[in-house]
């Protein structure tokens, strides 16, 4: 666990390799987060009776002790689906936080630990890397070696060599925020994937929602997809309703295009995270903007 004076040095190492911190949600949890000022904890979104899309993990995180906690990560974990890899996209939404590693000098501790909080049996005081030099060897790369090679982080294989760690997963960083929140102010932009629903994108939407609460950072839309990506987000999006589709009804759907029904066969393992992507998905993103619930509530 990093608290005190060591929360300075962190945000100094992750400045020197310039890292981005990142916290993906759906598109009702960005209206909430914008009405609370910035990156909730969803403690505080409950206390203040917020909208927010409701999670498989939620009552485990409650039982973990980190339902308090504000989350915030290393990757993009959206960007490995845009770019081509056999993987859903960010199932905690297409709404994507880039923020300034400063927005941790607001936390009394923060935690970085190798697996998901989430998690049956996680407990956040054992799990926490205990110093910053810890937090150095989760880069792939020396921090002289420059943007963008000092900010990536160790694949999962690589984590478990690393760490003695054979559960290790991707980087999470939990942290104990004493308002609540993470302010605004350290968010550099905002990131959405490009999901349009009735004739409207996703970025209308949230440009919309940041103007009702007068907020100055810049909002794009992704931009960096291997060929073939960008279209699967609205084949995909188009099929999820109540109903959500199984992996090998998207693989056998003549009415997708070859290259989704391809990518729905090569993932057919990662049914569970397809599952939990497109239920997050219906719930806190596609389903209001089909109602047109969101921008004028």
């Amino acid at each position: 666990m990093i608290g005190g004076n060591e929360i300075q040095s962190l945000v100094d190492l992750l400045q020197e390799r310039h890292v981005t911190l990142y916290h993906a949600c759906q598109l009702i949890d960005f209206d909430s987060y914008l009405a609370l000022g910035g990156i909730p904890s969803r403690a505080l979104l409950e206390s203040r009776q917020a909208q927010f899309t409701a999670f498989d993990t939620d009552d485990i995180d409650f039982k973990n002790k980190v339902w308090d906690k504000v989350f915030v990560n290393l990757s993009d974990f959206g960007r490995g689906f845009a770019q081509g890899a056999n993987s859903v996209p960010n199932p905690y939404g297409p709404v994507l936080f880039e923020m300034n590693p400063m927005a941790l000098i607001e936390a009394a501790d923060v935690a970085v630990c190798l697996w998901s909080a989430g998690a049956k049996g996680f407990n956040r005081e054992t799990e926490a890397l205990d110093t910053v030099e810890d937090i150095d060897r989760l880069f792939m790369h020396p921090s002289n070696f420059g943007v963008p090679q000092s900010t990536y982080v160790k694949f999962r294989n690589h984590l478990k060599q690393e760490f003695g760690m054979q559960k290790a997963q991707d980087p999470e960083i939990s942290c104990t925020v004493p308002i609540g929140v993470f302010s605004t102010q350290y968010v550099n932009l905002v990131r959405v994937d490009p999901y349009i629903v009735n004739g409207q994108h996703l970025r209308y939407w949230t440009q919309t929602i940041k103007r009702k609460y007068e907020m100055n950072f810049p909002i794009y839309e992704r931009s960096e997809y291997k060929e073939s990506r960008r279209n699967f987000y609205n084949e995909i999006a188009d099929r999820i309703g109540e109903n959500i589709p199984t992996l090998q009804t998207l693989a056998n759907d003549t009415t997708c295009s070859e290259p989704l029904r391809g990518w729905a066969g090569q993932i057919s393992n990662l049914e569970w995270q397809f599952q939990r992507y497109a239920n997050y998905l219906h719930n806190g993103t596609l389903k209001p903007m089909r109602a047109n619930m969101v921008a004028d509530r």
